[in-house]
């Protein structure tokens, strides 16, 4: 074969590479990659379009940023990193010591847990005057520490009076408090500070519009609604009176106003029955082992 030749045939299949290669390209390489930038030109244009919305939630979530960052920088409840039982009685004693004289008896029920934050369960049962059991109520739920009334049950008791003291009016309560903690530090103490006040009440609504007339106490006997059931053995209940006396009552026994009706050992319960001036009454005193077993009228 001669030179020629040879650079001819060469010269060809060059020419033929070239001219495949280019038909590839502007056949097929050239039109995917123009889909593809046209692709991202109509998205492009989309967010331009779009640019408004963008700007209107921005400005949305930078309010919503700085409102919860005012709030975060107002906060006035302290939530410890853990609650102890100890603790928390001395400072609903506190809380007594700014309310005025309430009787209280504090039983600790259990804990929930909810991740970085949880609450022990505390019951609360006493009486009071209405306006300290109001104060107390108020300061417990503004103060500094974070507990909430979960659930409360009151009940207006007239008091018949003696030769040494006036009868009065006082308010029964048994309610359940959640005493908050948490594992973030930061909550443990307030930013936040505020004089706070209860606003003064002038009506007591407890207040009867005509007394009943009972009877004084003569003779010491437990009056149930003011006690607290503190155990109970087959035959005998043992009760926490009025005084802060612990009494034991068997069926059968007189109580003020009436007598004990039954002694439940299984159920932890002692009924009695009373007659307020003609009207008969059924109450029952629970021990409370838990949150729903709690001192109950009907």
């Amino acid at each position: 074969m001669s030179y020629k030749l040879r650079n001819s045939i060469a010269l060809g299949v060059l020419l033929f590479l070239i001219f495949a290669v280019g038909t590839y390209i502007r056949a097929f390489n050239l039109p995917k990659r123009i889909k593809t930038v046209e692709k991202e030109i109509a998205k492009i244009d989309e967010e331009l379009q779009n640019t408004p919305n963008l700007i209107n939630q921005f400005n949305d979530l930078s309010a919503l940023l700085t409102d919860t960052q005012k709030r975060w920088e107002a906060r006035n409840k302290d939530i410890p990193p853990v609650d102890v039982t100890a603790q928390s009685y001395a400072y609903f004693s506190r809380l007594i010591d700014l309310s005025g004289e309430v009787k209280l008896d504090m039983a600790y029920t259990g804990s929930t847990s909810m991740g970085n934050y949880g609450y022990n369960v505390y019951t609360l049962k006493g009486e009071a005057p209405f306006d300290n059991l109001y104060r107390f109520i108020w300061y417990l739920e503004n103060d500094r520490r974070l507990y909430k009334i979960n659930a409360i049950a009151l009940k207006g008791l007239e008091i018949a009076g003696t030769e040494k003291e006036e009868g009065r009016v006082v308010v029964t309560f048994d309610m359940t408090v959640h005493a908050y903690f948490s594992s973030i530090s930061e909550l443990s103490s307030s930013l936040g500070e505020r004089s706070i006040s209860p606003n003064p009440l002038s009506v007591d609504p407890f207040m009867p519009v005509i007394s009943a007339g009972l009877p004084p106490n003569l003779h010491g006997l437990v009056e149930v609604e003011r006690s607290d059931l503190k155990a109970v053995i087959p035959g005998k209940a043992f009760v926490l009176d009025q005084n802060n006396a612990i009494r034991t009552m068997q069926e059968g026994d007189e109580v003020y106003l009436g007598y004990v009706t039954k002694v439940d050992p299984e159920g932890g319960r002692l009924e009695c029955t009373l007659n307020k001036g003609g009207i008969i009454e059924k109450v029952a005193l629970n021990i409370r082992y838990g949150p729903q077993q709690n001192a109950q009228t009907r």
